[in-house]
């Protein structure tokens, strides 16, 4: 049986209300998203994950956020959120070169003759291509030469990021997840793309629980949220050889300039930020240590 949902409705300008839903997406599970007739915004999120921490954080971001009014919420019955979410994706151009596509509608994505194809099945992981972040960091992968790279990819999801640097010519990767609905998810679209356990190993835990202290990286990937981040920045410059590539998503425009300082001051240099609607991602390099005088 399904988890009854808490629905949070919310009104205001539709750019700010992008900027809610990737609160929800980066702080909790989101169940769903409905458009009301009057312009408002409904959230749908499971009844135990609204207790008061969430609901403090939601009312500090609202006041932070200008134009953006709650309504107030309602218990509703229980809905297979999950179906409803899998039968809206569809198929998508990301770029000129890459084509996101569900199981069920192979054929029609085929159909296209992309460059690149990826298969996934969602299961409510966040990384479908639907998103902006997804999308940013597909791009920032496209920029840099993965032949024969070694990547991690921390927050792994649907796994999506490492499948396409596979695809674009990396030697093997490792995504690392603490969701256990994340790991499943990426295990099975690791098949659906014909890639083995050898060529993209997943790990559930965090960095520090599932990545050996001698393991290096050329380019690692991390789209999750802000905070996170910078909690782990100096975890992810210890697993990046000297003049490693690093792609940092998750991170609302307005937070980006906090995130790039905070890797600036370890060590790292600004290679580009990338933008979309509200959402930045930030390509950075690890610079050599300067040479003793």
């Amino acid at each position: 049986m399904n988890e009854a949902s808490i629905a949070l409705k919310f009104e205001g300008d539709s750019e700010k209300l992008d900027s809610l839903e990737g609160f929800f997406l980066t702080n909790c599970t989101l169940g769903g998203i409905q458009e009301n007739d009057d312009g408002s915004m409904t959230f749908f999120i499971p009844v135990s994950e609204w207790n008061p921490s969430f609901e403090k954080s939601l009312t500090e971001f609202c006041a932070q956020t200008e134009d953006i009014e709650y309504l107030g919420s309602d218990k509703i019955e229980d809905r297979d959120w999950n179906a409803e979410w899998e039968a809206s994706i569809g198929v998508q151009w990301i770029t000129d070169d890459l084509v996101i596509t569900p199981s069920w509608r192979i054929d029609e994505a085929k159909s296209l003759l992309p460059k690149h194809l990826i298969v996934i099945d969602p299961k409510m992981s966040f990384g479908t291509g639907h998103h902006e972040t997804t999308r940013l960091c597909l791009r920032a992968i496209e920029t840099i030469d993965m032949k024969d790279k070694r990547i991690l990819d921390i927050g792994t999801g649907t796994g999506v990021l490492a499948i396409y640097a596979l695809q674009r010519g990396a030697m093997n990767a490792i995504g690392v997840d603490t969701d256990v609905w994340s790991i499943d998810n990426s295990i099975a679209n690791r098949s659906l793309n014909d890639i083995s356990e050898s060529q993209f190993e997943i790990r559930k835990g965090t960095i520090e629980e599932t990545i050996n202290a001698i393991e290096k990286f050329d380019v690692i990937l991390a789209n999750i949220h802000r905070n996170v981040l910078i909690d782990i920045a100096i975890q992810i410059k210890s697993h990046l050889v000297t003049n490693g590539l690093l792609i940092l998503a998750g991170i609302l425009i307005y937070d980006s300039e906090e995130v790039r300082l905070a890797y600036e001051a370890i060590g790292f240099n600004l290679i580009s930020e990338t933008n979309e609607n509200e959402w930045a991602c930030l390509t950075l390099q690890l610079s050599s240590p300067p040479f003793p005088k």
